[in-house]
């Protein structure tokens, strides 16, 4: 597998382990009587970052690393307009499918799927980009 490719398959499977922690803690917060678009901010600010610790440390490991901060920064910044694309399909399907835990799951795989290429790009291009990218 070359290395673009197995850096992809690795990304999917990060962001696999993220949408789990993001859909759970979501579901979880909901029902517990959040707020849907509350909940929201909160799983995806904790799912962000155990997927910034785990693309660091496996999908991007051999890349030149900047300070742990500033690497941060990068990512909460090009995960910050994935999370505006997934936001509004998620606050899309929500309007049309009504607010329950379950539908807010679904909203979050919709907006997540749409997401996918834009937070990819970021990553690799901007964020844990080597000195020849």
């Amino acid at each position: 597998m070359t290395r673009p490719a197995r850096s992809f398959v690795r990304f999917l499977a990060v962001g696999s382990a993220g949408f789990a922690i993001d859909a759970g803690l979501l579901w979880s917060l909901i029902t517990l009587g959040g707020d849907p678009y509350l909940s929201r901010a909160v799983s995806f600010a904790v799912a962000m970052t155990v997927t910034w610790a785990l693309n660091r440390r496996w999908t991007f490991r051999s890349t030149r690393r900047k300070s742990l901060h500033h690497e941060y920064a990068g990512y909460a910044a090009v995960q910050s307009a994935g999370i505006a694309v997934n936001f509004a399909i998620y606050a899309l399907i929500l309007s049309a499918l009504g607010a329950t835990a379950a539908t807010a799951v679904v909203a979050l795989a919709g907006g997540s799927v749409v997401a996918l290429a834009v937070n990819y790009l970021g990553m690799k291009h901007l964020v844990f980009r080597t000195a020849t990218s």
